[in-house]
C-alpha cells in the first residue's frame, strides 16, 4: 500500500515536471501507441491530449515525425536520432531515444521549437549571402562550414563541393605552397618537456590553433593572448607557411586564374568565444581585380602623357638653355630675364613630369637601383653646394654636421640624392622669414640616419599621418602660396623603401620639423662601378649619335662638339647601322624610340656587331626602362629631357 503511494507520488513529481517544461515530451510504446503527451507538445503540434493518448503515431498530425518513429521502433538495434521538421510556420527540432521498461519499451520523443533559431540563421546566411566580399568559414579542424555565393562566383564550383572537407585556403585559391612533410612538430621543435599539454603527438601541427596548449613560455591563455606570443615562436614562423596558412598576418594578396583571371585581397580572421576558445577562423575574399586594372591603366596614361610631354620638353630646355648661355650670340638684359623665366619654368615642368614619372614606375615595379657603396658625406656636400645660393636667397642658414668615420651606405647615389635634395628644398621654402635648415647625419647600428631639420612652421600630428601618401599637401597659407603636386615626400618614402631603410617625421607646429630616413651599412663585398667621364680635348674621338628627331639629335651633338667630340648623326635602325660601320665611333647615344625599327633590337645588333661591341652605348630616351637597357648591353641609361652636365 506504502509503496503504490511512494510511487504514485513519484510519478506526480514527474508529470508536474513535464507539464512544466518548455520542451514537448512524447512516450510511444512498441506497438507505436502514445503513452504520454504532455502539455507543451499539446502546444507545439495544436492537438489535444486526450485525442492522441492511447492512438498511433499518425494522430500527432506530423507524417515526417511519425514516419520516424515508426523507423526507430521497427529498428534492431535503434539509436538516438534527431529530426527537424515544419509544422505550421514553425520549426521543430525532435530527438527521439530509444528505451527499455516493464511493458515492452518504447520511443521518447522531445521536441524543442528552434523557430527563433532557425529565423536567425535564415536572417545570418541571408546577410551573408549577399555580402558582396566572398565569406569561407573554417571550423577548428580547418573543415569549411559555409561558402557564400560571392566566393562561388570567385572561385567557381569547386568552392561549394569543398564545404564539409578538410582543404586550406591556400589549396582553394590555388595557391602554390610548400609541402606539409617538411613541417615538424612543436615539441620535437622546441624540445619540449610539457607531455600533459593537448597538442603532444597530435597530428594536426598548428598548435597556435588550440587554446588548450601552454603559449611558448609555457603558461596557458586565452586564444587572443597565446595568438599574440604564438606568432613570435619559431614553431609558428616555419610551420604555418608550409601549412597552407595565408592571411595569418594580415591581409595577403592572391591572383586567382580559374575560372577566370582575378586578384583578390584575403585576410583571415579568428572566431572566438566569449570564453576566448577558438571557434574557426573566416576568410573574406575581396575581389581588386578593377582596381588593379584601374591602377595600371593609370599607370600607362601617365607614362604615355609624360613621355608625349618629354620630346618637345627636350628642344625647349636645351635650346633654351644654349641661348641663356651665349652659344647662339649675345642676348640683351631683358632678353635674358625673359629667357631665365622660360627656364625656370621649362625645369618646374621637367620636376613635375619625373615625380610622375617616378610615382608610375615605383607603383609598377620599373625601378631598377644602382646599388654601389656610397659615401654620404659627399652626397651631403653635393647637396649643400646645389643649394647654398637658394638658401642666401631666401635668408635660411644651411648648415651641416656629419659624423667622423661613417661607413659606406649601399645605395643608389643619384635615387639618395633625389630625396636629400627634396627635403632640403622643403626645408628652406616652408622656412618663412629665415631661420636655420641643418642636415645631420651619424651612424645607428647597421644603419645610418640622415635628418634634415628646420626652423619652420611644423606640421600638426592629423597631417604627419598622411605626409608620406600621394598628393597630399598640408592645409596652410603658406603652402597653398608656395604650390606643389605632393609627390616628393611620396617619392622619398617609396624610394627608401626599396633601400630597406626607413623615412620618419618628428615635428610640431610653430617649432620646426626633422625629416629623416635611414640607409643600410655597404657590405664589404659590394663593387662600385667605375664612372667614365668625357674628354675636353678636341680630335679624341667620334661619337655616333642616334635620334629620330632631328632637333634633339642637333641638341647633343652641340653639347658634344663642346666636349671636343666630332659628332656624325642617324636618325633610324638603317642609317644608324651603317654609319657605324664607317666610322667605327668610340662611343653611341641611342634614343630606342626609332621610326624603322625597335632601338632595343638595334642595341643588341650593335653589340654583337665586333665593329662596335667594344663601343659603349649610353642610351638617351623618353622610354623609362633602365633595365632593359642594361640587359641589351647599355653601358648608361639618361631620360630625356637631357642633363647636359651628366650627359657630358
Amino acid at each position: 500500500m506504502q509503496d503504490g503511494v511512494r510511487k504514485k507520488r513519484q510519478n506526480l513529481h514527474i508529470r508536474t515536471l513535464m507539464a512544466n517544461s518548455a520542451e514537448g515530451f512524447v512516450i510511444v510504446g512498441p506497438d507505436g501507441a502514445i503513452r504520454v503527451f504532455n502539455e507543451t507538445a499539446e502546444e507545439l503540434f495544436g492537438v489535444s491530449r486526450t485525442s492522441v493518448v492511447g492512438s498511433a503515431a499518425e494522430s500527432i498530425g506530423c507524417a515526417k515525425l511519425a514516419s520516424a518513429i515508426r523507423a526507430q521502433l521497427k529498428a534492431k538495434r535503434p539509436k538516438i536520432k534527431s529530426v527537424q521538421v515544419e509544422l505550421e510556420r514553425r520549426v521543430l527540432s525532435c530527438k527521439l531515444a530509444p528505451f527499455d521498461d516493464d511493458l515492452g519499451g518504447g520511443l521518447a520523443v522531445v521536441v524543442r521549437d528552434d523557430t527563433e533559431l532557425f529565423e536567425q540563421q535564415e536572417r545570418a546566411e541571408a546577410i551573408l549571402a549577399g555580402a558582396g566580399d566572398g565569406l569561407i568559414v573554417f571550423t577548428p579542424d580547418s573543415r569549411i562550414a559555409y561558402v557564400n555565393p560571392a566566393v562561388v562566383e570567385i572561385l567557381g564550383p569547386k568552392a561549394s563541393q569543398a564545404v564539409g572537407h578538410q582543404v586550406s585556403l591556400a589549396t582553394l585559391l590555388g595557391l602554390e605552397i610548400p609541402g606539409s612533410d617538411d613541417a615538424v612538430a612543436c615539441w620535437e621543435k622546441l624540445e619540449c618537456t610539457h607531455l600533459e599539454c593537448p597538442q603532444y603527438g597530435a597530428d594536426d601541427l598548428r598548435c597556435w590553433l588550440r587554446c588548450g596548449t601552454p603559449s611558448p613560455d609555457g603558461e596557458p591563455t586565452s586564444y587572443r593572448d597565446k595568438q599574440k606570443r604564438c606568432i613570435k615562436c619559431e614553431a609558428f614562423l616555419d610551420n604555418a607557411p608550409l601549412l597552407g596558412e595565408p592571411g595569418t598576418t594580415g591581409v595577403t594578396e592572391a591572383t586567382i586564374e580559374e575560372p577566370e583571371h582575378r586578384v583578390v585581397e584575403v585576410r583571415t580572421n579568428p572566431v572566438i568565444d566569449r570564453m576566448g576558445r577558438y571557434l574557426g577562423c573566416v576568410s573574406t575574399l575581396h575581389d581588386v581585380t578593377a582596381e588593379r586594372e584601374i591602377a595600371v591603366m593609370k599607370n600607362e596614361f601617365v607614362s604615355m602623357v609624360s613621355h608625349e610631354l618629354r620630346t618637345p620638353l627636350t628642344s625647349i630646355k636645351g635650346y633654351v638653355d644654349l641661348i641663356v648661355d651665349g652659344e647662339a650670340g649675345e642676348i640683351n638684359d631683358i632678353q635674358k630675364e625673359f629667357l631665365e623665366i622660360v627656364q625656370e619654368n621649362s625645369d618646374r615642368l621637367v620636376s613635375l613630369i619625373n615625380d610622375l614619372l617616378d610615382i608610375s614606375r615605383i607603383e609598377s615595379g620599373r625601378v631598377h637601383l644602382k646599388i654601389e657603396p656610397l659615401e654620404i658625406p659627399d652626397v651631403v656636400q653635393g647637396v649643400l653646394d646645389t643649394f647654398r645660393t637658394y638658401a642666401e636667397q631666401s635668408g635660411v642658414n644651411l648648415t651641416s654636421q656629419v659624423a667622423r668615420n661613417l661607413p659606406r651606405v649601399a645605395a643608389d647615389r643619384d635615387r639618395v640624392g633625389q630625396v636629400l635634395m627634396n627635403l632640403v628644398s622643403n626645408a628652406i621654402k616652408y622656412s618663412p622669414g629665415g631661420g636655420d635648415a641643418k642636415i645631420a647625419v651619424k651612424r645607428h647600428g647597421d644603419k645610418v640616419n640622415i635628418e634634415v631639420t628646420d626652423s619652420g612652421i611644423g606640421i600638426s600630428e592629423e597631417d604627419q599621418r598622411q605626409l608620406f601618401t600621394k598628393f597630399f599637401r598640408v592645409d596652410s597659407s603658406l603652402t597653398r602660396e608656395i604650390g606643389g603636386t605632393g609627390l616628393g615626400l611620396s617619392i622619398c618614402k617609396s624610394v627608401i623603401d626599396l633601400h630597406g631603410g626607413e623615412v620618419w617625421v618628428k615635428s610640431r607646429e610653430g617649432q620646426g620639423s626633422t625629416f629623416a630616413f635611414s640607409l643600410c651599412v655597404a657590405p664589404d663585398d659590394l663593387v662600385r662601378t667605375p664612372a667614365v667621364e668625357g674628354p675636353l680635348k678636341p680630335g679624341t674621338g667620334t661619337v655616333l649619335v642616334i635620334d629620330h628627331n632631328p632637333d634633339i639629335a642637333d641638341l647633343v651633338e652641340t653639347y658634344l662638339r663642346k666636349r671636343g667630340y666630332d659628332v656624325i648623326k642617324a636618325h633610324s635602325a638603317a642609317e644608324a647601322r651603317a654609319a657605324a660601320a664607317k666610322v667605327k665611333p668610340v662611343l653611341i647615344t641611342l634614343d630606342v624610340m626609332l621610326d624603322d625599327g625597335d632601338g632595343f633590337e638595334l642595341l643588341q645588333l650593335l653589340k654583337d656587331d665586333p665593329n662596335t661591341a667594344d663601343a659603349p652605348v649610353v642610351v638617351l630616351s623618353i622610354v623609362t626602362d633602365e633595365g632593359k637597357s642594361l640587359r641589351h648591353g647599355a653601358a648608361d641609361y639618361l631620360e630625356k629631357p637631357i642633363d647636359k652636365s651628366r650627359l657630358v
